[in-house]
């Protein structure tokens, strides 16, 4: 079987992590255990948009391949590399959804993985992707080496291999299973909601009667209310007729009363804190304010996006470029976009990069996405009256 054949979608294997499933019973005795996988993670809604908005982000992100040249650097459109990092890395997948998967296997097994499909000049082609139970790794030689099931074994130079946080150097480790006590805490709160809601959210209520009544009378007593004003919608809202000076208290159980509230954003925090999520990205606007969610937006470029390219650009330069062009060619993901701001605050920025020499018109253009007007925009300008500070008397006019 070929690594094309075995290429699957998102998280089908499950041997591994089934062993190692952590089971908690979170709140009280309400329900069953919940086991916490990198599947049944991805049911608690603040997983599966931690990892979600993450993948996305960095897959909307292009990544370029760029050749040093006199004047800085341009496109290395001439290389097969460039079309194949940046539109299609197979004949499957599109650059999007190739490291969406990538992003997500990382982030939810600890690992991704991809196998170089090479020419017969050893020219890189395709990238096939790999799920990370399917990889062994081991060291011979002082040469890592990675096994791949029904594939065989190859060398380190043709495994794409980006990990999370390691404390090996090779293997990465799993956020989830890190942060697993916390996803257990939250899917058993979810689990707790769902039954509390469905039972319409409220404890129905006590029956009191001023006799003492026989345990026969108070199963018929209690069977017979049940199936006349709890029997589905059609119970609901009916008039209660109660004998034999009986009356009835509803009990009211607020989620608030039993800390559910709190739980449910207790563990939407820590999710957010083990992913590096500002919470306003899960929908948790109780700390977001006006002014501060463009600043946390920012935060969440240089800090979480960040470090995840820059392993990503690493990895790539390492093993898909050739020795002779080490250096001299290179990938890098444009993150202007992300940290653009709004039209005010980036019209101001470049008024001032301009005035003072620092970028040209064709350069902000670019920046902007829009083609350049040609060579009078390549020009740089600066104020007439400014002057050397060490040498003042130099610019002095007669």
């Amino acid at each position: 079987m070929t690594l094309q054949q075995r290429l699957r979608g998102f998280f089908t294997s499950k041997k591994a992590h089934e062993k190692r499933g952590y089971i908690a019973d979170a709140i009280g005795s309400f329900g069953n255990s919940t086991v916490v996988t990198p599947e049944t993670a991805l049911t608690f809604s603040a997983v599966y948009a931690s990892i979600r908005v993450i993948s996305e982000t960095i897959s909307s992100l292009p990544l370029n391949y760029y050749k040093r040249t006199d004047r800085g650097r341009e496109l290395y459109t001439e290389s097969p590399l460039f079309y194949m990092v940046h539109s299609e890395p197979n004949t499957i997948q599109t650059k999007y959804v190739f490291f969406e998967t990538f992003l997500n296997t990382l982030l939810c097994y600890g690992n991704a993985y991809a196998y170089i499909e090479r020419d017969q000049r050893g020219l890189p082609y395709g990238l096939k992707l790999v799920h990370p139970d399917d990889v062994k790794t081991e060291i011979i030689n002082d040469t890592l080496i990675y096994e791949i099931k029904d594939a065989g074994k190859f060398d380190q130079s043709d495994v794409l291999h980006v990990p999370d946080m390691t404390l090996d150097g090779i293997n990465g480790r799993s956020r989830i299973a890190a942060a697993r006590d916390n996803i257990a805490l939250g899917l058993a709160a979810q689990k707790y909601g769902k039954q509390f809601f469905e039972s319409g959210a409220k404890v129905s209520g006590a029956l009191t009667h001023p006799a003492t009544l026989g345990a026969d009378a108070m199963q018929n007593l209690s069977e017979q209310w049940n199936r006349t004003y709890h029997s589905g919608i059609g119970g609901t809202f009916k008039t209660a007729i109660l004998e034999e000076g009986m009356t009835y208290k509803p009990i009211q159980l607020r989620p608030d009363e039993a800390q559910f509230l709190a739980t449910r954003e207790f563990s939407i925090l820590e999710v957010a804190r083990v992913f590096r999520i500002p919470p306003h990205m899960l929908a948790d606007l109780s700390r977001a304010t006006f002014s501060n969610i463009e600043h946390q937006a920012i935060e969440f470029t240089n800090f979480t996006i960040r470090p995840l390219i820059t392993k990503i650009e690493q990895e790539f330069n390492k093993k898909l470029i050739f020795e002779n062009e080490k250096g001299a060619a290179y990938f890098e993901f444009n993150l202007s976009g992300l940290l653009r701001g709004d039209a005010k605050a980036r019209s101001e920025y470049y008024a001032k990069l301009f005035g003072i020499g620092v970028m040209s018109q064709n350069e902000i253009r670019q920046r902007e996405n829009l083609n350049d007007i040609g060579e009078d925009g390549d020009g740089y300008y600066v104020p007439l009256n400014l002057t050397n500070t060490k040498n003042p008397a130099e610019n002095e006019t007669e």
